[in-house]
């Protein structure tokens, strides 16, 4: 960091590829446009007494200018689609992911202001705004991460605690996985794993989230209970399949949409048996993103909650599949430090089959729930 009397300079290293909507041009990084205000917000929020001014609109702002500009910009190689990203990027195959995918090495942030408390402001909180932050598309699950060069080795990392409820969790990754046990770990969390390996087995496990609402809230799995309203037959047929403690046997008349507290979706395609899309309605929420942050820096995945699951709970949503309706609603009360201090008790060799465990899939989970456990 570089400091004079109107200016602050700060240089960043990138520690994940940014999905940027330009990243096909040359110099694609962190963007000024997406940069200012969320740290305008972030500074209004958590700066007493900050100076600032208003827009024609009515909307605070703050009054510097910041530039950015780059080293180092490259293209990322990416082998495959990564795990934890879904849209269509426009274009086609792995040629076109290269474009999507931004990164630049060591972008170089400075800041200018005529007001010396807006400028210290951002000298004194610049680095714990990076800390809570991502930035880009998918920017919840770890994409678009950067922080201050030569900082990562400052123990403790410098999250803002207003921004997080309850603690801030870690496992150790790489550089090459980190995207691989995000995806991995998000999906024991949220849904369960069902996916095939290379030699044509699959590797399963139900969700950490069912075994919570089963064992800790008695509430039953709200895919069972679309299943027993939209398709009965399946279900029925399943239930004698499987044991009476399986996700499709469990019943409790404390029904809520569960998984969506993870984040909506509005639209899931269900394959075979159902071939069919499940959709879901709200007359005000149309988008709700997960609540959940993952930022990898330095060898590192951290998580937490930003506590921004009120935003959807005690609230009706409409399930809709082939024109037939039923109501589902979300529970009115939720803690997601309750549910990942849950987690830290999960004997995985009790959820996973036997004849999964010696899978890479098993393993990988096992080190990051082994790591979690750990957090204080």
């Amino acid at each position: 960091m570089s400091d004079s009397k109107y200016k602050v300079e700060f240089t960043l290293k990138q520690h994940t590829p940014i999905i940027h909507f330009q990243s096909g041009q040359p110099g694609a990084t962190l963007r000024a446009t997406e940069l200012k205000p969320k740290l305008d917000k972030y500074l209004l929020k958590y700066v007493e007494g900050i100076p600032y001014r208003k827009n024609t609109n009515g909307h605070r702002y703050l009054d510097y200018k910041v530039k950015i500009t780059n080293d180092t910009s490259v293209e990322v190689e990416m082998e495959e689609r990564p795990p934890l990203y879904f849209a269509n990027t426009g274009k086609s195959e792995d040629e076109k992911m290269k474009q999507k995918f931004g990164e630049n090495n060591y972008p170089v942030v400075n800041f200018f202001s005529f007001d010396e408390k807006v400028k210290n402001a951002i000298k004194d909180h610049f680095e714990a705004f990076l800390a809570n932050t991502n930035f880009g598309t998918r920017q919840s699950k770890g994409f678009g991460s950067f922080y201050l060069v030569n900082e990562t080795s400052k123990k403790p990392f410098p999250f803002n605690q207003e921004l997080i409820h309850g603690t801030v969790y870690s496992f150790p990754s790489t550089v090459s996985r980190w995207d691989k046990d995000i995806g991995l770990l998000y999906a024991f969390l949220r849904q369960g794993i069902n996916l095939p390996n290379k030699q044509g087995t699959r590797f399963y496990t139900k969700p950490a989230i069912f075994l919570y609402a089963k064992e800790k809230m008695g509430w039953e799995w709200d895919k069972k209970v679309i299943k027993a309203y939209f398709f009965s037959d399946i279900l029925q047929d399943q239930q004698g399949k499987y044991s009476a403690d399986s996700a499709v046997n469990y019943s409790s008349d404390k029904q809520y949409l569960l998984r969506d507290l993870f984040g909506l979706s509005s639209t899931q395609k269900w394959g075979r048996p159902y071939d069919t899309t499940i959709n879901k309605e709200h007359n005000e929420i149309e988008r709700f993103q997960s609540p959940i942050t993952f930022k990898f820096v330095e060898g590192r995945v951290y998580f937490w909650s930003n506590g921004t699951e009120k935003e959807i709970l005690d609230q009706n949503f409409t399930v809709i599949v082939k024109g037939k309706k039923m109501t589902l609603r979300t529970p009115s009360e939720f803690d997601f430090n309750a549910f990942f201090e849950f987690v830290k008790t999960i004997d995985l060799s009790k959820v996973v089959e036997p004849r999964f465990q010696s899978q890479q899939k098993y393993r990988d989970l096992t080190r990051m729930l082994k790591s979690i456990k750990a957090s204080k």
